[in-house]
């Protein structure tokens, strides 16, 4: 009963395939004067940068966070504010039409990564990253004799070799994977991952 639980929300509203978020305090309502959600409008609201979060939990808390937080760092500006409560409280039938777009971009770079035994992945049912395996390519060796022992490895190689910036599972504490982000144009997509499955096929034992 001592514990507390603050969970981060950010993708709450990019969830896919008829699906339906629910924040922990609605899923379990024992927990609901222990939970403390935190969310934001960088991802949903592709205001990245303007710096503006939020926190919602029991009240007495939220007082002291207020204190430690005014005088730990300065406030958003006025103007990210009022974006943020227009982007909140107005029209959000444009996030399903946005999510129509990246159900799009996953399933191209879905289709095209699944074309290769060297690559697999599970489809994601939110946010805008596919997490995959590259464990059939350690061992693998490029034409130059860059040895592939790791994913940090291989996102090296498609840095350097084919202009690709992937993040190594290594960063998430997990081997043999990497991410890759589809929130960028539909052809972008698809010449990256045409670039990831030719730097796969160029590797050899």
């Amino acid at each position: 009963n001592n514990v507390h639980i603050m969970t981060d929300d950010i993708y709450s509203k990019i969830v896919y395939d008829d699906l339906k978020f629910f924040t922990i305090a609605q899923v379990e309502q024992d927990l609901y004067s222990r939970v403390f959600l935190v969310n934001g409008v960088s991802k949903a609201y592709a205001m990245t940068g303007w710096r503006v979060g939020y926190i919602a939990g029991a009240s007495e808390v939220i007082k002291a966070i207020s204190v430690i937080q005014s005088q730990s760092t300065t406030n958003p500006n006025s103007i990210a504010q009022f974006a943020a409560v227009e982007a909140l409280t107005g029209d959000q039938k444009f996030l399903e039409e946005r999510n129509k777009v990246f159900i799009e971009r996953r399933d191209i770079m879905l289709d095209m990564i699944n074309n290769t035994p060297l690559l697999s992945v599970e489809k994601p049912q939110g946010a805008f990253y596919v997490f995959i395996s590259c464990k059939e390519l350690i061992g693998r060796t490029a034409k130059s004799g860059f040895c592939i022992t790791s994913a940090m490895d291989f996102t090296k190689y498609l840095l350097e070799d084919y202009n690709i910036a992937v993040v190594p599972g290594e960063a998430f504490g997990v081997q043999g994977f990497f991410r890759v982000s589809y929130a960028t144009s539909t052809q972008c997509v698809s010449e990256a991952c045409d670039r990831i499955l030719t730097a796969c096929n160029k590797l050899i034992y």
